[in-house]
């Protein structure tokens, strides 16, 4: 079996769960998710089936996700599953809102949440945060923020109104960390109700199955049905290949190419007969087989 499934994931599964029913359902051990999303979170999870996990690092790795946030709550994960630290009657104010969201905009320096699965000292973040111990030099990171705009506003007249968020940003983005901080902009704290994420890469929540729909599809054996070719979702540009270069690709040979087409070192992935069967790396004017899927 080869190919990448566009999973739902359902609320309250870890993305390592949905890796376990996957191989239960479908009888195959070499799963792979394409990254991690809270238990909180629902929505699009790439998953690698066979070989194609071989092509995780290559997939586009931007992100889309709607987030709901409530106004004037502050918890200790920064979302709505933590321990509630404040509770404040909010000063609505939509524009105000607006102003601020602006300063997440493009690129900018991100601190994990304590309750996070960032790696510290040979520990998570979340085994010190379970522990009450305080961590003065979590690692920041680097990420890009594409677009980050209101899609809607509920509950307007109660004390702690529901803002919802249209967010596209790099791999690597904590959305609750972008909540909470919005929160200290605004002076009485938000925290993190829902996320969905509507987009991975090219993978969209409109063509995404449920674990439900695989199990169904795969009882009838209609895997077909949900097991997408990775030819066209990779970042990667491709080269087709003829049976004679398919021929060393497969022993692990390199071949050479008439024209220095590609930078030096570059990545790309080879197709025979419209099917992916290796990624290859340029070295002057020759492709060297480096992840071999067949």
């Amino acid at each position: 079996m080869f190919g990448i499934i566009n999973i739902n994931k359902p609320e309250n599964y870890t993305s390592h769960d949905v890796v376990a029913k996957l191989r239960k359902i479908l009888g195959i051990k070499k799963i792979g998710h394409t990254g991690t999303l809270d238990p909180i979170a629902t929505g699009v999870l790439p998953v690698c089936i066979g070989k194609a996990t071989r092509l995780i690092q290559y997939l586009d790795d931007t992100k889309a996700y709607k987030a709901f946030l409530r106004l004037g709550i502050r918890t200790d994960t920064f979302d709505i599953s933590g321990k509630i630290l404040e509770k404040n009657t909010v000063d609505f104010n939509p524009e105000l809102i607006k102003k601020y969201l602006e300063d997440f905009k493009g690129e900018i320096i991100q601190t994990p949440p304590m309750y996070s699965a960032i790696h510290y000292k040979g520990k998570r973040l979340y085994e010190y945060a379970r522990k009450n111990i305080e961590i003065d030099d979590i690692p920041t990171r680097k990420i890009t923020v594409n677009s980050l705009e209101i899609d809607e506003l509920k509950d307007i007249d109660t004390k702690n109104p529901l803002v919802i968020l249209n967010i596209d940003c790099s791999s690597g983005t904590y959305i609750r960390s972008i909540i909470s901080d919005l929160g200290n902009k605004l002076g009485y704290g938000a925290t993190m109700e829902n996320l969905i994420r509507t987009r991975a890469g090219k993978f969209r929540i409109e063509e995404s199955f449920t674990l439900e729909d695989i199990a169904e599809l795969a009882k009838n054996s209609a895997t077909d049905r949900f097991l997408i070719s990775p030819l066209n979702m990779t970042s990667l540009d491709i080269f087709s290949i003829n049976q004679e270069q398919l021929d060393k690709i497969i022993k692990g040979q390199y071949f050479h190419i008439n024209d220095n087409i590609y930078p030096q070192n570059s990545k790309i992935l080879l197709e025979y007969q419209g099917k992916p069967c290796s990624v290859g790396e340029v070295r002057e004017n020759k492709i060297y087989p480096i992840n071999v899927l067949i």
